[in-house]
């Protein structure tokens, strides 16, 4: 009878155990919030207001894919910006994909149009090249940056504050 007895309580402990963890467990994953998206809207301004940044024009989707080979329309928000003087290549890419590996390739893309760049102005325009080459690619989650400009330390620095 005492052999029983013992089991029974083993077998009680180990299922208060495992009802504990379980509770803890819930517990944590309930308090984890998701991730707050940024307001690229609102960062984009910012940059515009607070950086030496020249009069720049926001590309359509259609225009954003047929360039860059992005879907613009599928991300959740997206801000490309070109420069509108012909001889600079000021560039402000801002764009939540809509998921991990769509940023991914996004990041990928915006290297590619770094690397083009550079190509295109090294020999015919030195000083864009200089500009091309301490371009910013930056990815927080979701939202990947690009940052084409003599500004693009302080752009970067706002997009991570953001």
């Amino acid at each position: 009878m005492e052999i029983t007895h013992k089991k029974h309580s083993f077998y009680s402990v180990i299922v208060i155990v495992l009802s504990l963890c379980s509770v803890l467990f819930f517990a944590a994953c309930g308090n984890t919030e998701p991730a707050k998206a940024l307001d690229l809207q609102a960062l984009y301004d910012q940059l515009l207001q607070e950086t030496d940044t020249p009069e720049m024009f926001l590309l359509s989707p259609e225009r954003v894919n047929k360039l860059y080979g992005i879907e613009a329309s599928t991300c959740p928000q997206a801000f490309f910006a070109t420069c509108s003087e012909g001889l600079r290549i000021d560039e402000i890419w801002l764009v939540e994909a809509g998921t991990e590996d769509a940023a991914k390739e996004i990041e990928t893309l915006a290297q590619g149009r770094v690397d083009q760049l550079m190509r295109e102005t090294e020999n015919y325009l030195p000083d864009q090249f200089v500009i091309a080459k301490q371009a910013k690619i930056l990815r927080n989650g979701k939202t990947v940056a690009l940052f084409i400009s003599p500004d693009a330390e302080k752009m970067a620095a706002l997009f991570k504050a953001a």
